[in-house]
């Protein structure tokens, strides 16, 4: 058997264990040996016969052990270990005259407080490619180690696998050209495949609830079959050795053409055995065919009224739900007018928007692995489907699709925010000064764009507040600062980007060195800017030169040129990133946090707005927060993407800020306005360079 080298990640992705990813204040120690006299383990984790897990960074085991009073101890993976098969792991427990017992498992799960481990393997699982990443990502494995003496030495492990494995041959001349969307398995015996369980680690026996999945359901992408076999790769319960009669459901389909499902049965004579990998062979050529329903959701037009509304952003909240979308769309499709007689130093020749015509479609990037899965165009629609089962939790994230022309070239991008919150129920209205009137009814959203909760960040201990950072007049989102960076007081410049995967799973790294343009790699470059015609092109690259990062000054992008009219707001534009029903705030939404709609701060504190009042232990906290009426309104210090020093990087100056993006620009051709605060201070009309990355608070339209 090929042997696999492959991570073992302490967040995975279905098994919804509630990982903490934050930092846990174990760190990477960097050192050669443990301290003198202590406890160390060289663990090796097998899983599926003679496939070795890889250690990174990330990795944590837990501990058990009685006699050094070791309870869900979490042990990180030494520095000079990760990226190996054997990690080193050191505890600060020294040795004493006396026997041991230890029980190890991997990945770590906080909650644990006892050796009965319960967690959950999800009935819904992703594979990208022909890879097995994803079965080591939602596995479990274990060691039950006794000692009779101290050791010298690292106590070398070898982890046990939990579950069993199954590796499906898929072998077709009738559907070659195909491709496989999706395998589902049902034990036609009633048997557990899937479901929340129960692991002893004293006794090493498994037991899964009696609300159990019989099912389980692997979607892949880029699966294509042929003559040659595909294998296809689960992770499922094991079973007592008996023998197990399974229906199987494979789903086919190919380019601008209706999905197939093959249905047949097999039998497993030896069943499925924990920590093997058991080879099961799918006859497809004769299995029962029928025509697949297309039950996606068009999410241009979820309600099915024929009201279509596109977007550069589209929301998904259902777990294991396949959506669509128009590809051929540019945002929401709209012309702005030239502006005549304009006033800014900029340009506002208008925005013509042009049909698109995709020839296929992928995956940019995604805030976990399988996020999103068999992203795919059939025709002018982009469709893709949610992690997770029909009735499980969603991981929420983010993540961008890209639409490519017939030479592989990026011709526009959208924004995939997953999430479960209902926005819409849950936005807030704004009662602007009678000065600011002219603006309108301003009604916002409870959250940032992009953002996966409400409240403040260092009080969830996570970044998932904060949302994405924007450059003005752009599209494209950007990540914020890493969970590790969270906490701690004072100025703070951040260094650290959360990370995004690929459509495998891959770490896509950022690079800040580069002065090169790349279609599909974080690029973060000083003194470079993109041209109009590059804007689609390059949605993962961050340039400025000159306070902007685009070559001319071009004022309409965002539908709202420079004015001094008060009731002059604009429109949404193609560049607008908010979903549909919203857009890009107006200039004045800040301004009711003070009395006369301009700057307060801790030397004009009589222009706080009574009716919106900031608490001392919030904004020390890590954001403000305003309340009024009967409901409470949140705007987290999320920071920017800054120049410092040379570097891209996302950085607090002196104390936390917010910097809140507008659609309008200033006067100038460098800067646009902003909503800005800090600890001590407000300012609703504030202005700063127009490359620097910052919040949207979308405002719904009226």
């Amino acid at each position: 058997m090929k042997k696999q080298l492959l991570c073992a990640i302490g967040v995975f992705g279905m098994i919804c264990w509630g990982v903490s990813c934050g930092d846990d204040g174990l760190g990477t120690p960097d050192y050669s040996k443990p301290a003198e006299n202590t406890i160390a383990f060289r663990c090796t984790s097998v899983w599926a016969g003679d496939n070795a897990t890889l250690w990174t960074e990330e990795s944590r085991i837990g501990l058990f052990c009685e006699q050094t009073g070791s309870v869900n101890e979490p042990i990180g993976v030494a520095a000079i270990s990760a990226g190996e098969t054997a990690g080193l792991f050191y505890t600060q427990k020294p040795w004493e005259d006396r026997s041991y017992r230890f029980y190890l498992y991997s990945p770590y799960n906080e909650s644990s407080t006892t050796t009965r481990l319960t967690g959950s393997l999800s009935a819904s699982q992703m594979q990208s490619g022909a890879t097995m990443t994803h079965i080591s990502q939602l596995g479990l494995t274990y060691a039950d180690l006794e000692v009779s003496a101290p050791s010298e030495d690292p106590l070398p492990v070898t982890m046990k696998s939990v579950f069993g494995y199954l590796d499906m041959s898929v072998e077709t001349t009738k559907w070659a050209g195909w491709n496989v969307e999706s395998i589902q398995l049902e034990n036609l015996s009633g048997t557990a495949m899937a479901g929340s369980y129960t692991f002893d680690l004293t006794t090493g026996q498994l037991a899964f609830d009696a609300d159990a999945s019989a099912t389980a359901l692997l979607r892949l992408s880029e699966a294509a079959l042929s003559s040659t076999p595909f294998h296809a790769y689960a992770i499922v319960a094991p079973t007592t050795g008996t023998s197990q009669r399974l229906k199987v459901v494979v789903t086919v389909a190919r380019a601008d053409e209706s999905g197939m499902t093959l249905t047949g049965e097999l039998s497993l004579p030896d069943g499925i055995v924990s920590g093997a990998l058991t080879a099961l062979t799918l006859p497809i050529d004769t299995f029962e065919e029928e025509e697949v329903e297309d039950n996606s959701v068009d999410l241009s037009d979820p309600d099915g009224d024929g009201q279509h509304e596109t977007a550069n952003c589209y929301i998904a909240g259902v777990a294991g739900q396949t959506y669509r979308f128009p590809a051929d769309v540019m945002g929401n499709g709209a012309t702005i007018p030239a502006t005549s007689d304009y006033g800014g130093a900029g340009l506002a020749n208008g925005i013509t928007p042009t049909p698109l015509t995709p020839a296929s479609a992928k995956l940019l990037w995604q805030t976990a692995p399988n996020l999103l899965v068999d992203v795919k165009l059939r025709g002018t629609e982009i469709y893709f489907t949610t992690n997770g089962a029909a009735g499980e939790s969603l991981t929420e994230g983010n993540a961008v699709i890209a639409a490519l022309d017939a030479s592989g070239n990026i011709i526009w991008s959208w924004h995939i925010w997953v999430t479960s919150a209902d926005l819409d129920a849950s936005v807030q209205t704004y009662e602007l000064l009678p000065a600011f009137a002219a603006a309108g009814t301003t009604i916002l959203m409870d959250r940032n764009l992009g953002a996966l909760k409400t409240g403040m960040w260092s009080m969830n201990e996570d970044n998932l507040a904060l949302g994405l950072l924007y450059q003005w007049g752009r599209k494209d989102p950007f990540p914020n600062i890493d969970d590790e960076n969270i906490g701690g007081g004072g100025a703070l410049a951040i260094t650290r980007l959360r990370k995004t995967y690929d459509a495998a799973g891959n770490v896509l790294s950022p690079d800040n060195t580069s002065t090169d343009l790349s279609a599909a790699s974080w690029r973060y470059i000083n003194g470079k800017t993109l041209s109009v015609d590059q804007i689609a092109r390059y949605p993962m690259n961050f340039t400025c030169a000159n306070n902007n990062w685009l070559d001319e000054a071009h004022d309409d992008l965002w539908g709202n040129p420079y004015s001094t009219d008060v009731g002059d707001v604009g429109q949404k534009s193609i560049y607008d990133p908010c979903p549909p029903g919203y857009r890009v705030p107006h200039r004045y939404f800040g301004t009711p946090f003070t009395t006369d709609g301009q700057a307060a701060g801790s030397s004009a504190s009589n222009k706080w707005n009574a009716q919106y009042t900031v608490a001392d232990d919030i904004k020390a906290a890590g954001g403000n927060i305003f309340s009024f009426g009967n409901g409470q309104s949140s705007f987290p210090l999320a920071g920017m993407l800054f120049l410092n020093s040379g570097s891209i990087v996302p950085f607090r100056t002196g104390q936390y800020v917010g910097h809140y993006q507008v659609s309008m620009p200033t006067s100038g051709t460098t800067k646009s306005y902003r909503f800005y605060f800090d600890y001590g201070n407000i300012k609703p009309g504030d202005s700063n360079a127009r490359y620097i990355g910052g919040s949207v608070r979308c405002m719904k339209i009226q």
